[in-house]
Order: C-alpha cells, then sequence, then structure tokens
C-alpha cells in the first residue's frame, strides 16, 4: 500500500509546487512590469499602453482590440527617471511628505506599543483582559468605521489640516500592542520572577529582560507600520487638501491620468523603501510573527 501511494504523493506535490510557482508568477508580473517599464522610453510606452477600445466597441462585439503589454523594453532609457527626479522637484518634496508621515508614526507606535504591551504582558491589575479585549475589538474594526470619530477629534483639537492628524492614531493604533504583547507571551515567566526575586524593577526587567528577547517582534512591527502608513491614502484625503503637502501614494494616483510614460518610474522610486525593508528585514518579519502567534 505504501510503496503505491508514494507515486501518487509525488504527482501532488509536484502540481502543489506547479501551481504554487503559477501563483507566484502572477503576483509578481505587475511588479515585473512595472520595473522592465521604468526603463522604456515614452514613445514605446504611449506604444503599448494605449488603447481606442471603448464601452461602444464593447457593447458592438468587438472583442479583438486589446492593450498589448510588452515586458523587454527594445531601447533601455533613464529618462523616465531623470524626468521624476530632476525635471520634477515636486517629486522629491512630495517623497519628503511621505517621510515626514512615516517617521513620527513608526516611532511613536513602536514606543507606545512596547509600554502597553508590557503592562498588559507583567502587570497583574483586575480589568487587564477586558481592556485588551476592547483592543482586539478597536484594532478589528474596518478604517471607515474610525475616520468619521477621528475627523470629529481632530477638528475639536484644531489639527484638521496638519499632519498630526494622521499621525495621532497611526501613534495609538492597537495593532502594534496587540503584536507585542503576543511577542512577549512567549518569554518564559521564569524570567519575570528571577528578575523580580533578585530585586530587579520593572524599568530593569523591560530593558535588560524583555527588550534583548524582543527584537524580532519589534523589527516586524517596525515594518508593518511603515509600509501601512507608507501607503496611505483615505486619512491623506481627508485632511490634506494642500496639494505641496500630501504624500507620494496620493500623487501617484493623479500622475497616472496624464502622465503614463512617468507613472513606471515614479512607481519604482516610490516602492524603493518598502522593498529594501522587506528584502533586509524579510527573517525578522517571519520570526516576529511566528512569535506572536499571528496568523
Amino acid at each position: 500500500m505504501s510503496s503505491r501511494s508514494h507515486p501518487i504523493s509525488g504527482w501532488i506535490y509536484q502540481l502543489n509546487l506547479a501551481a504554487l510557482i503559477l501563483i507566484g508568477i502572477g503576483f509578481l508580473l505587475p511588479l515585473m512590469i512595472t520595473f522592465t517599464n521604468s526603463f522604456m522610453s515614452e514613445q514605446e510606452i504611449a506604444l503599448h499602453h494605449t488603447t481606442t477600445l471603448s464601452l461602444f466597441d464593447i457593447l458592438e462585439g468587438v472583442y479583438q482590440r486589446f492593450v498589448p503589454i510588452r515586458l523587454i523594453p527594445r531601447e533601455i532609457t533613464f529618462g523616465q527617471y531623470r524626468a521624476v527626479l530632476i525635471d520634477q522637484p515636486s517629486f522629491l518634496m512630495l517623497l519628503v511628505n511621505s517621510i515626514r508621515i512615516t517617521a513620527p508614526v513608526v516611532l511613536g507606535n513602536l514606543v507606545i506599543s512596547l509600554l502597553t504591551a508590557y503592562g498588559f504582558t507583567c502587570w497583574r491589575w483586575k480589568y487587564k483582559e477586558i481592556l485588551f479585549f476592547i483592543y482586539i475589538v478597536v484594532m478589528l474594526m474596518p478604517l471607515q468605521a474610525v475616520l468619521v470619530p477621528n475627523f470629529i477629534i481632530a477638528d475639536q483639537l484644531g489639527i484638521t489640516q496638519s499632519y498630526w492628524a494622521i499621525i495621532w492614531p497611526g501613534i495609538f493604533a492597537p495593532f502594534g500592542t496587540f503584536l507585542l504583547r503576543q511577542s512577549m507571551k512567549a518569554i518564559p515567566e521564569a524570567n519575570y520572577e528571577a528578575a523580580r526575586i533578585d530585586g530587579a524593577r520593572d524599568l530593569y526587567i523591560f530593558l535588560f529582560i524583555v527588550m534583548p528577547q524582543m527584537k524580532a517582534g519589534i523589527a516586524a512591527l517596525t515594518m508593518l507600520v511603515f509600509i501601512e502608513y507608507w501607503n496611505v491614502v483615505e486619512q491623506a484625503v481627508i485632511f490634506i487638501r494642500d496639494y505641496t503637502r500630501e504624500p507620494l501614494s496620493v500623487f501617484l494616483s493623479r500622475l497616472s491620468e496624464g502622465h503614463i510614460g512617468l507613472i513606471f518610474a515614479a512607481s519604482c522610486v516610490y516602492m524603493f523603501f518598502p522593498f529594501l525593508w522587506l528584502i533586509f528585514g524579510q527573517e525578522h518579519l517571519q520570526k516576529g510573527i511566528e512569535l506572536s502567534g499571528v496568523k
């Protein structure tokens, strides 16, 4: 029975592997097209990404027209990158705007999440689990459900036209507390007890026992928060109405409307920082999520 089952399991393994490879290619294809097309000339991009197909053509049954997608450029040029990085100084200004939003959120959320997670993990108080359950409920609420309350509070504080209307909710977002608390629970309780027996206080335990064992969780949270607020769109559209102060994520949506020749290079520059984070921090990201138990 076992000898007959091995060939079948081998075929199943190969089919699963082939399916995963095809799915992976499907996910990577848009990124590959964006990267390779960023080295095409304006004329070649206009030739391969412009179509006269309209709704009336579809209704008439004309299905032969399609947008030809070209993966390899006929002639490599850096004209798009020069147009984005040199000829349009506003692009770098908007890139700085994204950093001005993302950096305070990442640093602030990391500090608040570490301290709050330590309180939920190591301190013993009566309503701890009830309050943590409220954290989870708030974390599961969709963004659209909290935008109106955030706007009302920001209006009362007088920061509706400021980056702080985006930064403050990001700093106190509950996901970081949930992620780090799950990671701290993986630390053996004996470590805390031994430190307390030796007379260590909470500050010493936090800095010299908890923090050294939280490197993976901290790296995972840093990357996840960075990617989330680097791609912020809804909050920026609502709270920032001055085009010179909006982040790059909002600008790209308008850039694609009339400058198809620049959108590929601009998208590659925009993806550079998240891609760099994921390459150098992939191991920490995987380990941090594994320790937290988040699926």
